[in-house]
């Protein structure tokens, strides 16, 4: 969240930025640099009288905005080629004023792919007796494709303590250049940094595109015997290698997964990534039944894993997908296995799928099968839990999503998704673990379901500018076919906080604490894991 002030002149903006928070922590110096992601900037606005082209208008008829009758103008692009708007406007009509404006942008290119703008303009003051109408709040939902995946992101930009043709207007920004303050520039290419240059302010063509952080700390999970130590690197690269690629990393010592992603290919609505994941420390990985642990039936597995991901924008708020998943799991003896039982064969297993994402207005749905089958599979175990025909079997998926905002950055995020599929036996069923798409909080990954359902929710405020604080409650019922076959719940409780912390760094937290099923008592039932970042 910024705090800035903004200066309009003939059209001319530029702003300088007077504080700065990440996750409600408040930096007032040395705050770390972040790319300017944003839009392709369209030069010709749907309501900019061009004499062209550019739009072609329809009157869609009267609706009532604020308690003002207003005629409601729909507006299209006249050539889909170019990045214009598409979208609606409200015209008062008493006085022929915008009241508000919403408009989706077309022909996005680069790491956002979708745009969707609501403005809303109120009487900001009076000029001569005339009262002026100014833009006083903009909304805008726009999806990301960093990682590799869709993000939905919400922006919230309020315009307030409006001074209409002031005398010392030149005096004050002249006094806001010759500061040591952030200070912005609207350009007909996007919005640049406007930085000193001796006694001036020149605007700078070297975008910042790229932000990096030395990461410190470990994770505590009943599934290892010790903490999993982190220490290393987390990168978000919009322009890696200067080949228009993005690098997501994170590189831990023991752990690492990231995405390399193109997107923009064949026109602009297709983007390609490959994802990599590798764990370098043995997890545990336990049986339970009706009386705990079963013992001598221990397996540790050390994973390993690529994939490709092809997506297809063919809407601004719809997207379907191709993936294509490589996995190699190794398979390793522990101390308490019993000598009679068979270790399964380290594997390698293919996956073959097709996904299906909608986004619009806070809303996420989305869908996904895919169908995975394992090079080698061989009798394990005690013999009475191997099936054959599980070396090929099939993951399925079906979620939906919504973000409430209110006041200053308080989120309420529910998630309810659905998890099927055929012939999951003990080693492809869903589990909790960190890095899966179920987890849940303080829920180890020794639980394991062959079908589920479950519902996410949290809620993320900040608190006196200072702590950036998540709770999080998870609740699910699933059953395992390979088991007794009976739906149990599991409920996970968790907190995250985030506080800045000495010498420039962010300090996360995040505790988990869950309520399990009978069947799995003894597996433990609290997940902790603590970060250290320090922006590079």
């Amino acid at each position: 969240m910024t705090e800035n002030r903004l200066f309009s002149d003939h059209g001319a903006v530029e702003w300088e930025e007077l504080s700065f928070e990440l996750n409600g922590a408040k930096w007032t110096s040395n705050r770390p640099s972040f790319p300017l992601v944003q839009p392709e900037k369209v030069l010709s606005l749907p309501l900019d009288l061009r004499l062209n082209q550019d739009y072609t208008y329809r009157l869609e008829g009267v609706d009532t905005i604020g308690g003002r009758p207003a005629f409601v103008v729909r507006f299209d692009p006249g050539d889909p080629a170019h990045a214009l708007y598409r979208g609606t406007v409200w015209i008062d009509r008493a006085t022929f004023v915008r009241l508000k404006v919403q408009a989706v942008e077309t022909k996005l290119s680069g790491p956002i792919v979708s745009n969707d703008e609501t403005q809303v303009l109120e009487p900001s003051g009076d000029i001569d007796g005339r009262t002026i109408w100014l833009l006083t709040r903009l909304t805008s939902k726009q999806i990301f494709l960093i990682g590799g995946r869709s993000v939905l992101i919400e922006r919230e930009v309020r315009l307030t303590d409006f001074a209409l043709n002031v005398p010392d207007f030149d005096e004050e920004r002249s006094a806001a250049r010759a500061s040591n303050r952030i200070m912005y520039r609207d350009t007909d290419e996007g919005v640049r940094y406007l930085v000193k240059q001796g006694e001036t302010r020149v605007v700078s063509n070297r975008m910042t595109t790229s932000a990096r952080a030395f990461v410190l700390g470990a994770d505590i999970d009943p599934s290892f015997d010790r903490p999993l130590p982190i220490g290393g690197l987390n990168i978000l690269d919009f322009n890696f290698l200067n080949r228009n690629l993005q690098l997501a990393l994170l590189y831990g010592g023991v752990i690492a997964f990231g995405n390399i992603q193109h997107a923009n290919l064949w026109g602009g609505r297709f983007d390609a990534s490959v994802d990599f994941f590798g764990l370098a420390l043995k997890a545990n990985d336990d049986v339970f039944d009706a009386q705990g642990k079963r013992s001598g039936e221990r397996v540790n597995r050390i994973p390993v894993g690529s994939g490709l991901n092809l997506g297809y924008q063919f809407t601004p708020f719809q997207k379907v997908s191709g993936h294509y998943e490589f996995k190699y799991d190794a398979y390793f003896r522990n101390a308490e296995t019993a000598s009679g039982f068979v270790i399964p064969s380290s594997t390698a297993t293919n996956g073959e799928g097709v996904g299906y994402e909608y986004r619009r207005r806070g809303y996420s749905l989305l869908a996904n099968v895919i169908a995975y089958r394992r090079s080698t599979w061989s009798a394990w175990g005690q013999g009475d839990g191997f099936d054959v025909r599980d070396r090929t079997f099939d993951k399925y998926d079906l979620g939906l999503s919504k973000d409430f905002t209110f006041a200053t950055f308080h989120t309420i995020h529910l998630n309810g998704t659905y998890f099927g599929g055929q012939r999951l036996d003990r080693f492809s069923a869903y589990q909790f673990g960190l890095f899966d798409a179920t987890r849940m909080h303080g829920v180890p990954s020794a639980v394991r379901f062959g079908e589920l359902g479950m519902f996410r929710g949290s809620y993320s405020f900040n608190l006196f500018d200072q702590y950036r604080f998540d709770l999080f409650v998870d609740h699910a019922r699933g059953r395992d076919p390979q088991g007794d076959n009976r739906w149990h719940q599991v409920t996970g409780t968790g907190v995250r906080l985030n506080l800045r912390a000495p010498r420039n760094t962010i300090l996360q937290t995040d505790f988990g604490k869950s309520v399990l099923p009978d069947v799995y008592r003894g597996a433990g039932s609290m997940v902790l894991q603590v970060l250290l970042l320090k922006p590079l």
